[in-house]
């Protein structure tokens, strides 16, 4: 019996053993194609195969059937397909068996001029008539007669045992965009502004200095999700694509057969500049074009959702919210929260304003976590799941003369929550010794037991986590690239960057280095005695030699070259986007160095 290849890949087909043996064998997901594909319907990418109604026969996949099997896959007419042919298809699905011949288990008739037709659907088949058999499983697209033949897509289609059971932890990694250490209560804040995350903390280890790698988005998260500095992933200014070759943490986890899925929020944190990859889900909340995309209530209900119909595990979910990004916007009813506190703050009314306006979001945020978690746990999941909560880099409010991010690294913005619960974690444990963001990676893969490359920046911080061993102390570094800094809301002044912070276990060099023009001073600071950093010590002799060589060393990267990317072109929806998150203003157009 032939088998039809297709040309992408995106079908894997994951047989699960079972049956009588104690352990069953557990089999990573096999493409059956070589090269990836990706389909976009709405704001959701995922991983495909493509189904030309040209094609008579479909797609056809041979399997063997497992006992209790489940087949789960998606399916749909992508972007481009629906703005060509605007005309209704049937997805027909079937399996053929030896000498019965071929049966039809189910179809869909997708019609793309109908609005709620536009998205992907998902299937769920019970296969249980077939156990123990080899079959044919058949994929096909038919178009009405006389209508043009479109090209519809099938999404990760998985063949498992319900009996099947994985021991390997889940992973789910949340990320509070700009949300910085010290507005956190667990971390000292006087406002209860996360009180769920404070008691949440307390059941695994907090480390109480994390360190960013960046003050913008994009190259941040691109060291949480490669291990790297931005110099050796590529993402610098955050509107330019990692580095060619470069793994990524999905990738990694679907390579061993987790389920991938992510739900962002647009802005930098996009597919096109390889946050994508390795994801069999992508979801883009795009939010509402009169406010910036900070779109908790719907993004977190995605993942929600994802996770609820899990058919099987593990799985790792990335979730990313803007919601605690200027501008600040609190919903009811958190807009009137703090109001009748004092709380001690920036000299500026109007930065009081932002302050309080903050921390009313961070409280907002705090309980669709606290949503997230109870999922977690009415599923039964919580227990066999890793949960690591952090942020990208924090916020200025006047503490250095500016506002926002992207222009400075004092600790306001360079100091970010990292906590982690879950299987083999220690409970009530905070680690001292600093760490940085590029950690995460090495430390989950541990976790989880998956092999990897050891041609990372970052350490894995597993010792520290199940048996409270301080980190070795190491000098760790991160950069400000934006070429405007914010001195209030709407009102900048240009800047050459880069600044490199140079930070040891207590002591911290701030260097600039210009891309043209002079340098402004080193600075330095005793963190010990000054943690506001608001005495700097005298700057000369062999120690601020050594520290320039050490700026040096980190800005030639991996193999004596940072590489330098291309900085993408903005379209006209992702232009407005990032002027609502005060990324853009005005005509600016973004440059190597833009946040």
């Amino acid at each position: 019996m032939s088998l039809a290849r297709t040309r992408s890949v995106a079908a894997a087909i994951v047989l699960a053993a079972c049956g009588g043996e104690p352990a069953p064998q557990v089999i990573a997901p096999t493409p059956l194609v070589a090269d990836p594909t990706v389909a976009v319907i709405g704001t959701e990418a995922r991983h495909v195969a493509l189904l030309p109604a040209s094609r008579p026969g479909g797609l056809r996949f041979a399997v063997t059937v497992p006992a209790d099997p489940l087949l789960t896959f998606g399916f749909g007419l992508p972007e481009g397909e629906i703005a060509k042919v605007r005309t209704p298809g049937t997805f027909e699905f079937s399996i053929e068996t030896e000498p019965e011949g071929r049966t039809v288990i189910g179809t869909q008739r997708v019609d793309p001029g109908i609005l709620e037709d536009r998205r992907w659907f998902d299937a769920r088949m019970d296969l249980g008539a077939w156990s123990g058999r080899e079959i044919i499983l058949g994929f096909r697209l038919r178009p009405d007669e006389g209508s043009p033949a479109p090209i519809g897509a099938i999404a990760h289609p998985t063949l498992l045992s319900r009996g099947h059971r994985d021991d390997r932890p889940n992973l789910v990694v949340v990320s509070l965009d700009t949300l910085r250490a010290r507005n956190v209560g667990t971390y000292g804040y006087a406002r209860e502004t996360t009180p769920f995350l404070d008691r949440f903390a307390e059941r695994g280890t907090l480390f109480e200095t994390a360190i960013t790698t960046s003050v913008t988005t994009g190259p941040s998260h691109m060291s949480i999700f490669t291990g790297l500095y931005p110099v050796n992933h590529g993402m610098r200014a955050g509107n330019e694509p990692k580095t060619d070759g470069v793994g990524t943490l999905p990738t990694y986890l679907r390579g061993v057969g987790f389920d991938t899925a992510a739900f962002t929020e647009n802005g930098f944190i996009i597919r096109k500049f390889g946050f994508g990859q390795g994801f069999d889900k992508y979801s883009e909340n795009r939010g509402s074009r009169r406010r910036a995309p900070g779109e908790a209530r719907v993004t977190f209900p995605q993942a929600e959702r994802w996770i609820t119909e899990r058919a099987r595990e593990p799985f790792f979910a990335f979730i990313h919210t803007y919601e605690v990004h200027s501008p600040f916007r609190p919903p009811k009813p958190y807009a009137d929260l703090f109001a009748k506190d004092d709380l001690p703050g920036p000299e500026l009314s109007e930065m009081r304003l932002q302050r309080d306006n903050y921390d009313r979001e961070i409280r907002f945020v705090d309980d669709e976590l606290r949503r997230l978690v109870s999922t977690l746990e009415e599923l039964g999941l919580l227990e066999r799941t890793i949960v690591v909560i952090l942020s990208d880099h924090g916020e200025e409010f006047h503490e250095h003369g500016r506002y926002q991010h992207g222009g400075a690294v004092f600790e306001e913005t360079l100091r970010v929550p990292l906590i982690f619960v879950g299987p083999g974690i220690r409970s009530g444990q905070r680690i001292e010794t600093q760490v940085s963001l590029i950690d995460v990676l090495p430390t989950v893969l541990d976790l989880i037991g998956v092999d990897r490359s050891n041609d990372v920046d970052g350490v894995s911080l597993v010792s520290a986590l199940s048996d409270g061993a301080e980190p070795e102390a190491r000098t760790l570094f991160a950069e400000a690239n934006a070429p405007r800094r914010w001195l209030m809301p709407f009102q900048g002044e240009s800047w050459n960057p880069p600044l490199i912070a140079v930070r040891g276990q207590g002591e911290k060099w701030i260097v600039h280095r210009p891309r043209q023009g002079e340098a402004d001073p080193p600075k330095r600071f005793d963190l010990t005695t000054d943690a506001l950093e608001r005495s700097p010590l005298p700057v000369e002799g062999e120690a601020l030699a050594a520290v320039e060589t050490l700026v040096d060393e980190y800005l030639r990267g991996r193999g004596g070259a940072a590489v330098t990317q291309p900085v993408e072109p903005l379209d006209p929806d992702l232009r407005q986007r990032l002027e609502l998150l005060g990324y853009l203003h005005e005509e600016e157009t973004p440059t190597p160095g833009s946040r």
